[in-house]
């Protein structure tokens, strides 16, 4: 892991959007509907009838495709990134949201502002992911809920997207479950994100939607886990 990764990947968004802008959406965006599928179905015990009183967080909101959706259910939402070109841009595409440049370490909000926190797809560029554990739950009220997904080092392609993408950080889920529990969290059964090559998207999507992911997640460890790119984990606040 390179020491500089967090001040790299900042700088390629920065470059990215200030050179392409509206165009690097399809850059930043293609490769997260399978993502964004899993979170949709995951998150979905938390949609309640009236959500217009639980006030929410996404952390590394990037263009705010989360954030947009989440605000089509009614959370009250506000989104941080590092890259300020990112968030001026999240900023004209989402205006419903409240968008903010801040470092993961250091969020400007007070302690217990938020009902749930979503970070997704963040850590995989992330030095010290204790302290960034740490902070956000700093701002979440007692008994709200941190909600994580990043990448999995026990996949068994894993060392492929070690070797092309040398500036990922990839979890075993184990270990980062303990450090949940070391901050101050329960945490629920890890869940896995399972995808096929982007030419075989479509399969990802029947994955989904004939839910054959609540098989491999019954029977995640410690058969499955080496077939999910990713895990999605909650944790509640102490």
């Amino acid at each position: 892991m390179e020491k500089d990764i967090e001040v790299r990947i900042k700088k390629y968004y920065d470059n990215v959007f200030a050179t392409y802008g509206k165009d690097a959406k399809f850059m930043v965006e293609k490769n997260w509907n399978n993502n964004l599928r899993y979170f949709l179905e995951y998150f979905y015990s938390h949609i309640k009838r009236d959500n217009s009183k639980t006030i929410l967080l996404d952390v590394g909101c990037g263009t705010g495709l989360v954030s947009k959706e989440l605000l089509k259910h009614g959370f009250r939402v506000s989104g941080v990134d590092f890259s300020s070109e990112v968030v001026k841009f999240a900023r004209e595409e989402n205006p419903g949201v409240d968008f903010t440049q801040s470092s993961i370490y250091e969020l400007p909000f007070l302690d217990g502002t938020f009902d749930i926190v979503v970070c997704l797809g963040v850590f995989q560029t992330v030095e010290h992911s204790d302290r960034a554990i740490a902070e956000m739950g700093r701002v979440l009220k007692k008994g709200g809920i941190l909600i994580v997904r990043t990448l999995n080092t026990l996949f068994l392609l894993s060392f492929r997207g070690k070797r092309d993408n040398p500036v990922c950080i990839f979890y075993n889920p184990f270990s980062f479950k303990k450090m949940m529990e070391k901050e101050g969290f329960n945490v629920f059964p890890i869940r896995g994100i399972f995808s096929f090559p982007p030419k075989l998207d479509f399969l990802s999507g029947f994955f989904v939607r004939i839910k054959l992911y609540k098989v491999f997640n019954f029977l995640f460890f410690p058969i499955f886990v080496f077939f999910s790119h990713g895990f999605y984990i909650e944790g509640v606040k102490k």
